[in-house]
């Protein structure tokens, strides 16, 4: 039965011995089978030390958690004692178990001697009370996509209100905000008649305004810096951010001026957060705190009790220049129009803390310009900005629009290893060709099913397009103005219903098609303005088969650095999801055929977004956390099986003086050595070690 008193982001349903933990949003639920039949009662939130939308309480003897993807044991007040990856017996306390699964679920008991299983071949834990027990459920949900929809008119006072309760996705104001998890989606903004905010959105208290002019380009520029505040935005005559203390922080006047501002605001306010929670919820040993704090007249773990304009009263004190070598890159900026149809795209910006700028005129008079661009770190670093009124646009830009970032939030996304892949060539040669690449000397890992279609007809060509249930596919076939060629005619992009969930087009010189099929229900396209040799279509379909972003998949399989590539997408979106929330790429450059130097950077992920705290793990490594999207030189030299241990890690993408390396790829450590041998001849830093047996036979 279904207790309807219990609603919002997370319910909970009863069956009997079985409580659902469901996540209202996500549409997903974490079961819990207790040891006699469930009768919940409300319970207070405040019960527990982490952020939850709902709880409940009942009476029990033990629970079991059958499907997980980790279960932790704290205190009861949040401190980590342990990891149940074993049996263990607990001494009489207070505890709350954290479950992480289907959704985020918190389990606190009082004053008992628990007895566990542990997590052993991924069945059930179960936990035993040595007595009957209060037990109380809380449980938050994951909130990754919005929970509501604003409609605003074509007025910049009315985005003003809209922008005002974005922050309604934030868990709490403290500095634990800085955590991904506790950010949610904000509502998404819808262009219409008249101002609707639903009436489950309120605006955050907290003491915050921002302070904008009534027009387009204010807004836009302010808009993720209020949001992380959770700040309300009223307009004035000047840009300014006001604090309850009475204190009134000047923003520049000018557009360019105040978007610089406002992104160097939120990159160290967003830091200093990410240091004041060192001792919070997941308490860590940071990187950037070792380098930073000596520099700070303050402790920072001491400003996480303060209200937050107290708080960034003691941030204004910091040169900015400080903290910006320790902080990642931005995974996305974006620039908007300054007109009305850049509103829709400010949640979905928000969401990944993407600084905004303004360039190119107000109105779209030309319906091939977009009304959006992205930069990233991946494909445009330290390009100059472009405007939406470029022509050509630049190479590495992301044309971004609201259908793209809705249909990524809703198709279902393919787990890694079921990737379904189809080729579409126009010619026998390259077919064969391309098979070769797919499945010599082994079909890439992460991809499931894949097939390579010759010389296709229109029919068919139009069918593998509209097919949502296909994850990438790649289209060899000339493409211009939202046509496809196919073997007995042309096929126009604008006629089909429904895409693949990201289409690569090669050969292409504008954006058209790959628009087109983000219009028909594709979450992105990837359009690249000459033909991709076979091996780069190998690394790029196997990085994308392993939930690697679209942006960084780009940049690692070496495609950005042979021809122009232009997406239309999120730059960090993904095709595929994944458990592993960090990833790395590793680039090793060979000093000799057998030892080598290594720079490892993070990858930020739309599951593993900014904010994410990951650890390096290997010998040499340091024992200290950083912050997820940074990259450091490791220490202590490395050999071929290293490399190869690398290699076949979950979290890993390798790459070897450029070039990308597989685990399909059946590498040995001779291989390895003949590969840095090659490379150290052609670079003249050594002898070749003999021929490069691999290369010869993988070679195009």
């Amino acid at each position: 039965m279904r207790d309807d008193a219990f609603g919002g982001r997370v319910g909970f349903e009863v069956d009997g011995e079985t409580l659902r933990v469901r996540d209202e949003l996500e549409g997903d639920e974490l079961r819990l089978v207790l040891d006699r039949e469930v009768h919940p009662r409300p319970a207070l939130t405040e019960l527990f030390p982490f952020p939850v939308d709902e709880a409940v309480s009942f009476e029990a003897s033990s629970f079991s958690v059958p499907e997980y993807s980790s279960v932790r044991v704290r205190s009861d007040d949040g401190d980590f004692i342990a990891r149940l990856d074993d049996p263990m017996e607990l001494p009489r306390g207070s505890y709350c178990f954290d479950l992480s699964g289907a959704t985020k679920t918190f389990i606190r008991v009082a004053d008992v001697s628990p007895s566990t299983t542990g997590a052993v071949d991924s069945g059930p834990v179960d936990v035993e009370f040595d007595r009957q027990t209060t037990v109380s459920v809380g449980a938050r949900s994951r909130h990754t996509r919005p929970e509501a929809t604003i409609t605003v008119p074509d007025d910049p006072t009315a985005l003003v209100a809209a922008v005002s309760v974005l922050g309604s996705s934030i868990r709490e104001f403290s500095p634990e905000r800085s955590w991904p998890t506790l950010r949610g989606y904000p509502p998404r903004i819808l262009r219409g008649d008249e101002l609707d905010i639903p009436s489950p959105l309120t605006r955050p208290e907290t003491g915050v305004e921002v302070v904008v002019r009534p027009e387009y380009a204010d807004v836009y520029r302010l808009s993720t810096l209020s949001y992380y505040l959770g700040a309300r935005m009223t307009v004035g005559d000047a840009p300014a951010v006001r604090l309850e203390t009475g204190y009134v922080e000047p923003l520049p006047t000018d557009g360019v001026a105040l978007e610089a501002r406002a992104e160097e605001l939120l990159r160290t306010w967003f830091f200093l957060d990410t240091l004041a929670r060192t001792d919070g919820y997941v308490p860590s040993n940071r990187y950037e705190y070792e380098r930073v704090g000596p520099e700070l007249p303050f402790y920072p773990p001491n400003l996480a009790d303060l209200s937050m304009s107290e708080r960034l009263m003691e941030y204004l004190e910091i040169d900015p220049e400080t903290v910006a070598p320790y902080m990642p890159d931005w995974p996305t900026e974006a620039v908007l129009r300054p007109g009305p149809a850049g509103a829709e795209l400010l949640p979905h910006l928000a969401h990944v803390l993407a600084p905004v700028r303004v360039r190119g005129a107000a109105e779209v008079t030309d319906s091939e310009k977009p009304v959006a661009l992205a930069t990233s770190p991946w494909l445009t670093p330290g390009h100059e900005l472009p405007s939406p009124d470029d022509d050509p646009l630049p190479a590495g830009v992301s044309v971004l629009t609201p259908a793209g970032y809705e249909n990524q939030l809703r198709r279902e996304s393919t787990a890694r290893g079921d990737i379904h892949a189809v080729a579409l060539v126009a010619s026998s040669e390259r077919a064969t060709a391309v098979r070769r690449a797919l499945s010599e000397p082994a079909v890439p890992q992460g991809v499931g099913e894949w097939e390579v279609l010759d010389r296709p007809s229109a029919e068919t060509v139009a069918a593998v397009l509209s097919d949502s249930e296909v994850d990438v596919a790649y289209c060899g076939l000339p493409v211009a103005e939202g046509e496809v060629a196919a073997a007995d005619g042309a096929v126009t992009l604008a006629n089909l219903d429904d895409a693949s969930a990201l289409t690569i087009f090669e050969g292409a010189d504008d954006v058209c098609g790959g628009l087109q099929v983000v219009e028909n229900g594709g979450m992105g396209s990837i359009v690249a303005a000459q033909r991709l040799d076979r091996q780069l279509i190998r690394w790029l379909v196997a990085l994308l088969s392993v939930s690697i972003p679209v942006d960084a998949s780009v940049s690692l399989s070496g495609i950005s650095d042979k021809t122009d590539v232009r997406c239309v997408c999120c730059p960090a979106a993904s095709v595929t999801s994944d458990q592993i929330l960090s990833k790395h790429a590793d680039y090793f450059t060979s000093q000799s055929p057998t030892s080598y130097r290594l720079r490892r950077r993070s990858i930020l992920t739309q599951s593993g977004r900014i904010g994410t705290e990951v650890s390096q793990v290997f010998d040499g490594s340091s024992d200290l956390s950083e912050l997820a999207g940074t990259e450091h030189n490791a220490a202590s030299a490395f050999d071929p099986s290293q490399i190869l241990t690398f290699l076949h890690e979950e979290d890993s993408v390798v790459k070897l003086d450029g070039r990308l390396l597989l685990p399909s790829d059946d590498l040995t450590e001779a291989d390895i050595e003949r590969l840095a041998g090659r490379n150290l001849a052609e670079r003249g830093d050594g002898e070749t070690s003999g021929t490069d047996r691999t290369e010869r036979r993988r070679g195009e």
